[in-house]
């Protein structure tokens, strides 16, 4: 099993008398920040002056624009989008960074890609939180916590990892277990996840059962539309993938476990097609095209999200969140700010 760290392991008071800037204040810079500074660590904010630069200030934060921020800060987090992280970096963080600095990245991505030039007087961990960020927030506030994965990439002052440890504490992570890693297994891992095709399996099923005569109210609220489906992965997050099965009628349990297995052939198959996606990700073929696709203006992404939008189950989906009164297409309505 990964070594895992807990509140005990992790000593906040290491980061007495040090800086942390928040540099990118989108939901994972809000939500970690706040964390932050309710546990007591002196936080300053990054950010271009637009919408989040405001609401840092009404936050109450000190807030500069990126450059400043990183001369400020004696940690600093990047929580920039991965794909824009390279240049900003570049020009705007890195020469402006003291020796002895740390940086803590939230994902393995640009890590893992070698795309980030890491300056050799700095400290690297990546502290990547496996939680959205209104739940890094709201699981702070509960007391619950919330898992991540940890890894020091480059320790230059031989601190590196109490100081990252003691930034998951303050964030609120260590409370539920933070969990050692690497960039590489944190960028595969969460790519696979992401690739291998479960919002277009859905899709798949509804358009067979839809074709089969079966209305489109009753199929989407069997898949996802009811809500079910949120508590089933509760269930399965807090009971196991298996066990959680024991919350179902038999004759549920026996449709997913007898009548639900795939054949040896079909599972052969779907597991070659998986392994596929993981060489793609560990060659960089997938990197180098998703930046191939942003330097082209993002033909291909364009298309996919035009083609999902304009299916007819999206209208089918439409009609049904109307008459249950939710907001299709409103992240506001399912994740109001947690304070």
């Amino acid at each position: 099993m990964a070594q895992a760290f807990f509140d005990s392991d992790a000593d906040l008071s290491v980061l007495a008398g040090r800086t942390v800037g928040i540099l990118g204040y989108g939901n994972q810079g809000r939500s970690q920040a706040l964390n932050l500074r309710d546990s007591g660590v002196a936080v300053i904010v990054g950010n271009q002056r637009d919408a989040s630069f405001e609401r840092a200030v009404a936050d109450g934060f000190a807030a500069y624009d990126l450059s400043e921020a990183a001369a400020r800060a004696d940690i600093l987090a990047l929580l920039i989008p991965d794909e824009v992280m390279p240049e900003i970096f570049a020009e705007q963080i890195r020469p402006h960074l003291a020796d002895g600095v740390m940086l803590i990245l939230a994902s393995g991505y640009n890590l893992y890609y070698r795309s980030i030039d890491l300056p050799p007087m700095a400290d690297v961990a990546m502290i990547a939180p496996r939680m959205i960020g209104t739940g890094v927030r709201e699981t702070y506030l509960s007391g619950e916590g919330f898992p991540s994965l940890l890894s020091v990439e480059q320790d230059h002052t031989g601190q590196a990892l109490p100081l990252a440890l003691a930034y998951a504490r303050g964030i609120g992570s260590t409370r539920a277990g933070v969990f050692l890693s690497s960039a590489e297994e944190e960028t595969v891992c969460d790519l696979f996840n992401e690739h291998f095709g479960y919002v277009y399996a859905l899709r798949r099923a509804y358009e067979v059962l839809t074709e089969a005569g079966y209305s489109p109210e009753a199929v989407l609220l069997e898949f996802y539309a009811s809500g079910e489906e949120m508590e089933l992965a509760r269930a399965h997050a807090y009971m196991g993938l298996f066990h959680q099965l024991v919350l179902h009628s038999q004759t549920s349990q026996y449709g997913q476990l007898v009548t639900g297995k795939p054949a040896p052939d079909y599972d052969a198959a779907e597991k070659a097609r998986l392994r596929a996606l993981i060489d793609n990700i560990r060659d960089g073929r997938f990197a180098r095209e998703w930046k191939q696709e942003r330097e082209s203006g993002l033909p291909a992404f364009l298309r996919a999200q035009q083609e999902a939008l304009s299916h007819p189950m999206i209208a089918e989906e439409r009609r049904l969140f109307e008459a249950l009164k939710r907001r299709q297409g409103d992240p506001s309505a399912l994740f109001p700010d947690a304070e």
